[in-house]
């Protein structure tokens, strides 16, 4: 009987097992590609990994929205630019869209320099010497600027409102719009403990190309402010006209008691607050007025204190100074107007803008 296992046995061999049993494989030679079609074969590849690659985001993308805004975000943030989270609040979003030249642009035509023209009693230099000496005085017309706001227009005049210190003892008050014309001014009231006041121009007195040109400010929420939040300042530094400062909130209701012993509270700001602000805007990202600008701390030792008055805690006196008119006193032989108002100065070192 045929034994068919014998067919599957290995024949027996001495020494190396015979090379049948284990054919050499031999591998196919390559047919070089010419340059042009390795390039054309580079670029095809490229292709259709740069397809999968923008469709796999495309995909991911759908699928998960805010986490790619996320990482959006990073990535941006990486490359050194200044950037908002994509996925913040829209609140965020668009409190921080504004350049300050769009905010400066915006605020601007609300933004007045004012003029105050007063007379004082000074002594006089040329009767020093005479029979009663240094006791004769005489009457001075001196002259001292600030800046003013426009809050609002009621269809027969522009409400301007300021500092009352930029008011003080005025015989006679002029407005400087952005166009440059320049108007008489009217005060309607002031109140000294909050060192406010509020003027008023005729509709009518105004000509239509300052009227073009000129808004209401846009105003803001104070109370929303946050401490490091970017501030924009406007005013008549200096009486030179209108210039734009920047800086942070350095702090919020900040206590400061003047020397009638009233005690009120200030957002204080490292924006340059010059002689001349007075009066002037403090403003948001948004280009909206969160606060009028009155005083600073001016030292040797001190930089960049300068305080604000929030709007939110004024608005209302704001409206009621509108509806008043301002008790006036003649003087002597001038038929001139004087307001009986008087802001009592700041003591230690604070001075006003």
């Amino acid at each position: 009987m045929d034994n068919r296992n014998d067919r599957n046995t290995w024949p027996e061999t001495e020494g190396n097992l015979p090379q049948q049993l284990f054919p050499q494989r031999r591998c196919p030679q390559r047919k070089r590609l010419n340059p042009c079609k390795r390039l054309m074969s580079l670029v095809l590849s490229a292709a259709l990994f740069g397809g999968i690659s923008a469709g796999a985001f495309y995909g991911v993308s759908q699928l998960f929205p805010q986490e790619s805004d996320v990482v959006a975000a990073e990535s941006l943030s990486s490359s050194g630019a200044v950037v908002t989270s994509l996925a913040s609040t829209s609140y965020s979003t668009a409190r921080y869209g504004m350049d300050v030249s769009d905010i400066a642009a915006a605020a601007l035509p609300s933004v007045v320099a004012i003029t105050n023209i007063s007379v004082q009693e000074v002594q006089s230099y040329f009767n020093r010497f005479g029979p009663n000496g240094a006791g004769q005085t005489q009457l001075e017309e001196t002259t001292s600027c600030g800046s003013g706001i426009i809050i609002a227009n009621d269809g027969a005049y522009l409400y301007i409102v300021t500092n009352a210190h930029v008011v003080e003892d005025a015989t006679t008050l002029s407005v400087s719009f952005v166009d440059n014309s320049v108007y008489e001014a009217q005060l309607c009231g002031a109140d000294e403990t909050v060192d406010l006041a509020v003027l008023k121009i005729a509709l009518s007195d105004l000509s239509s190309d300052t009227l073009s040109q000129i808004s209401v400010i846009a105003v803001g929420d104070s109370d929303a402010l946050e401490v490091g939040e970017q501030v924009v300042a406007i005013g008549n530094a200096l009486g030179y006209g209108q210039s734009v400062t920047t800086g942070i909130v350095s702090a919020l209701n900040r206590s400061l008691t003047n020397e009638s012993g009233t005690t009120s509270t200030y957002i204080q700001t490292d924006a340059a607050i010059n002689p001349g602000n007075s009066g002037g805007a403090l403003l948001n990202l948004d280009g909206q007025l969160i606060g009028i600008n009155t005083a600073k701390l001016s030292d040797t030792d001190v930089e960049g204190m300068g305080y604000a008055i929030p709007i939110s805690d004024v608005a209302e006196l704001i409206a009621q100074l509108m509806t008043q008119t301002a008790e006036t006193e003649t003087t002597g032989t001038s038929s001139s107007q004087q307001s009986v108002w008087v802001t009592p100065a700041w003591r230690d070192k604070r001075t006003y803008g």
